[in-house]
């Protein structure tokens, strides 16, 4: 077991003696809309759209808040590569205030962003294990915060990116990691918790939200840290055989550098 799949269980099961946080009462209690602030993809990103998406962000504080992030209203009119340099902005600049804010962070860590663009059915399957994002409810295995913003897209129906607040499901039922969770199987060294399948249904019933397929107009952030407890994954992807299914995604996480990395 890696020192993070011990960080995460550890946090996990420390869930279910949690006060259970707010329930979230559907996407719009994630979302900032950034049309306000943003003219074009080239605008100086403004403080005011940062505080707000680390306020959703955090849930450290005295105030908890969801966890995740919806950023909508993103320029329509810009280029896919114009609105990946945007994100990618707005990104570094979300990382820079959430770091300062969160008390879970070690500040003298180091840490590593990274940024891509991914398209489902080309990924590495020697170091992912499939060539397909498509996933059951997870917590990534390193990132600690990470944001997607997809396109383009076509050839497929649903598609829709789920959210689940674990951390208030697992305090509400009074459940633990071996109770709700199981280890991914990976190519590589560690692996990720899942939601366990049987799980599903209920967790996503009381305490999910589905945000629908995400268009280029919107970017998903989410707290990846340990103790947040934030699970995503995707409603199942349907080629609808009309045209080449094509979704693109482009990623920006951030990781914490180990001694000897």
């Amino acid at each position: 077991m890696t020192r993070m799949m011990d960080v995460r269980r550890t946090a996990i099961d420390a869930m279910r003696y949690a006060v259970p946080p707010k329930a979230w009462s559907g996407p719009g209690d994630l979302e900032i809309d950034a049309g306000p602030y943003l003219g074009d993809a080239d605008a100086p990103i403004p403080q005011t759209l940062v505080a707000g998406t680390v306020r959703l962000l955090l849930r450290d504080g005295e105030q908890p808040g969801p966890g995740a992030a919806v950023v909508t209203g993103l320029p329509r009119t810009a280029s896919p590569q114009g609105v990946r340099d945007l994100h990618e902005r707005l990104f570094g600049a979300v990382w820079e205030a959430f770091r300062d804010a969160s008390r879970e962070l070690d500040a003298a860590a180091v840490y590593r962003v990274k940024t891509g663009t991914t398209s489902d059915g080309a990924i590495p399957v020697e170091l992912y294990g499939s060539a397909w994002s498509f996933k059951a409810l997870h917590i990534d295995r390193d990132a600690l915060l990470f944001s997607h913003l997809y396109g383009p897209l076509a050839g497929f129906t649903g598609g829709g990116m789920l959210l689940v607040d674990a951390r208030a499901y697992l305090a509400r039922h009074g459940l633990g990691f071996d109770d709700a969770f199981e280890w991914s199987q990976e190519p590589t060294e560690g692996s990720k918790p899942m939601l366990r399948e049987q799980r599903h249904a209920e967790a996503r019933a009381g305490f999910g939200v589905n945000l629908g397929a995400i268009g280029p107009d919107r970017a998903v952030f989410v707290n990846n840290l340990p103790a947040a407890g934030i699970l995503h994954g995707v409603t199942p992807v349907v080629p609808t055989g009309t045209e080449p299914l094509v979704r693109v995604f482009h990623r920006c996480s951030v990781k914490r550098i180990e001694d000897g990395q």
